[in-house]
């Protein structure tokens, strides 16, 4: 059985998956509640999650006490990387340099985003930048 893809989740897959549960966010979301594929978190990914989550509650449907459990759920089902040396800046928004960051570090097999024009300086340095759907393709193939 091939190793289940380690995959990097930016900010607005989560923001699509809670706004709506049709579609691909919730899906990869679905699946990995399933096991089917592992998370890799940082303490300054996890950190952008919560800020983005408690200013969009409201928007979302959350409760601000909702987003303390729901970021839990999210770390006990990662693979964690608390403390990642910085390496140079490759992209021009610095917010979404943490991912960034974290996928080259651990060398992810993907970085799943909806903001795929953010990321083509990363994509240029060899990190696979995949839209959820994307994703969900690879997925269905090593399953």
């Amino acid at each position: 059985m091939p190793p289940k893809p380690r995959a990097v989740m930016d900010t607005n897959v989560i923001y699509s998956a809670l706004r709506s549960r049709i579609g691909a966010s919730y899906e990869v979301l679905r699946r990995l509640r399933a096991g089917e594929w592992t998370l890799l978190l940082s303490n300054t990914v996890v950190t952008e999650y919560e800020e983005i989550l408690c200013r969009e509650a409201a928007d979302l449907g959350l409760e601000p006490a909702e987003i303390g459990p729901l970021l839990d759920g999210f770390c006990l089902l990662a693979e964690r990387h608390p403390r990642l040396e910085r390496g140079e800046p490759m992209l021009p928004d610095a917010d979404d340099e943490a991912f960034a960051q974290l996928a080259a570090a651990t060398r992810a097999d993907a970085l799943l985003t909806h903001n795929l024009a953010q990321y083509e300086p990363a994509r240029r340095l060899g990190i696979p930048v995949v839209t959820p759907r994307e994703f969900l393709g690879t997925l269905r193939v090593s399953a």
